[in-house]
């Protein structure tokens, strides 16, 4: 009877087992369906809405509200930062486990001359169960939701950084459509220049000599349209790459694409205070010395063994008696006491904070060295556009008049060409600097300054949306709940 019962329990701990454990099924990656599906978000425009698409429109400009939309909906950085989220918050959510219990069945055989007929095999089993005498349970539940944390933050960072890099990029989008209708005038300039020498060599007071030399500065000025194109067109490329969308959504910007500057540059003590609060780099480090506390709340939590207990059941072979056992079993900690792990935490938690402390350096160096370049190319560029341009201008319209009337030639007239579209030039490359350095002290500080449109410009994204947190309670009330347990543990 004990014997049928000790069977029907044995089968029926396999059969739990068995049933408890997850089967494997197989998902193969359709290559060719998800480019279809890529290409076919890249060419649809996300509207405000969270699942509303519409067709995209080529003639209608491109908002930066509308393009902060589509990065936050579409962006490829932000899809693949929320996977890893979602990997390291699984993990999160579920508890950490007991030790697995131990199974011991099998039959014990008697032989020998004092061995009856009676019982010859006589079947044995344990049961073991272990239970840790430390808190590394709780340690590990700690430490994993400290690693989702940390890819919470990593998320949250990559969204602002993807942020920060869009209004650089729109900003550089915004100034080469204005360099390209810049470039596109001098070029009009130039051909219309070229129609006036070819009127003066029949009027006689120009040589063929004189128009092919205008013709090579027309071809010149057609060339440095060109290149304004191709700049153009990188930094479309760019763009759409950031917001996964089809390069024919940037066709056209709105007039007031490019932000408004500040009338002044914000202290010094201000911007090292958003940069203390905002500087990504300096973020990740925060939420990798978190993790590494965890880590070596952990490792000291190991160093405590685990207690092992166990009922056996076992017969003598032979005889008609059945013994019954219990068995307690303890490992004693004089040797291993995981030094090593725990001397490697202790050391990573120091290398996170040299590390921090290395970050903080680079990161005020690379903020005093935004700033200054702010002030130079301002003055810059209110030099080139205040003075030298109006000028230059000035003595082209002066150079042409005196060309038509026959008072000057060609040479003094191309001079005067030449001067003012370096000017131009010079000019335009100093308005792309202002708002370079402006966008480099953004990233400096990783906080947005620059004035786009009203509601958007002023706002970093604090949370992904549509994010996940753990079941009980969010991440952060979790680790702070842990926070106040520890201080009264400890």
């Amino acid at each position: 009877m004990i014997r049928n019962r000790f069977t029907v329990a044995a089968c029926g701990c396999m059969l739990v087992f068995f049933t408890g454990c997850q089967s494997y099924r197989r998902k193969p990656l359709d290559t060719a369906d998800i480019f279809r599906q890529v290409e076919l978000e890249r060419r649809k425009n996300h509207s405000n809405s969270v699942d509303e698409f519409r067709p995209a429109v080529p003639a209608e400009p491109l908002g930066f509200g509308q393009a902060a939309n589509c990065l936050s909906r579409n962006g490829p950085s932000l899809r693949e930062a929320r996977a890893e989220y979602e990997t390291a918050l699984a993990a999160a959510k579920l508890k950490t486990p007991l030790p697995n219990p131990g199974l011991e069945v099998g039959p014990n055989f008697g032989f020998g001359p004092d061995i009856g007929d009676v019982n010859r095999v006589q079947p044995f089993g344990s049961l073991g169960f272990s239970i840790p005498l430390g808190k590394r349970l709780r340690r590990q539940d700690e430490l994993n939701r400290a690693l989702a944390e940390r890819a919470r933050v990593e998320w949250i960072l990559r969204h602002r950084e993807a942020f920060l890099e869009l209004r650089a990029l729109y900003a550089n989008w915004a100034l080469s459509l204005s360099r390209l209708k810049e470039m596109q005038l001098v070029a009009k300039s130039a051909e219309r220049s070229v129609q006036v020498g070819r009127s003066g060599v029949a009027a006689g007071f120009a040589t063929a000599l004189d128009v092919g030399m205008l013709e090579i500065e027309a071809a010149r000025a057609r060339l440095s349209t060109l290149e304004a194109e191709d700049r153009r067109a990188e930094v479309e490329a760019a763009l759409a790459e950031l917001l996964g969308i089809h390069t024919e959504r940037l066709a056209v910007a709105p007039n007031d694409a490019l932000p408004e500057l500040p009338a002044q540059i914000p202290s010094e003590a201000e911007l090292k205070v958003w940069m203390l609060a905002h500087h990504p780099e300096l973020a990740r480090l925060r939420a990798d010395y978190e993790a590494s506390e965890r880590g070596l709340r952990l490792e000291i939590a190991r160093q405590y063994p685990d207690f092992h207990f166990g009922p056996s059941y076992d017969g003598e072979t032979g005889e008609k008696k059945m013994v019954l056992g219990l068995t307690l079993g303890l490992e004693l900690p004089l040797f291993d006491r995981n030094q090593q792990g725990i001397a490697t935490a202790t050391l990573k938690r120091e290398e996170l904070r040299i590390k921090y402390t290395a970050a903080a350096h680079r990161a005020l160096a690379r903020l005093d060295r935004a700033r200054r370049g702010c002030q130079w190319a301002a003055e810059r560029h209110r030099l080139l556009a205040s003075t030298l341009r109006p000028h230059a201008k000035a003595q082209l319209d002066l150079a042409a008049r005196s060309l038509e009337a026959g008072a000057s030639d060609a040479l003094h007239f191309l001079d005067a060409e030449r001067s003012y579209r370096s000017v131009v030039a010079e000019s335009l490359e100093a308005e792309v600097s202002v708002y370079q350095t402006w966008i480099a002290l953004e990233q400096a500080v990783g906080f947005p300054i620059l004035s786009f449109e009203s509601g958007v410009e002023s706002e970093l994204p604090e949370t992904p949306p549509a994010a996940e947190t753990a079941p009980e309670e969010s991440i952060e009330n979790a680790l702070e709940q842990s926070r106040s347990q520890e201080k009264g543990e400890d």
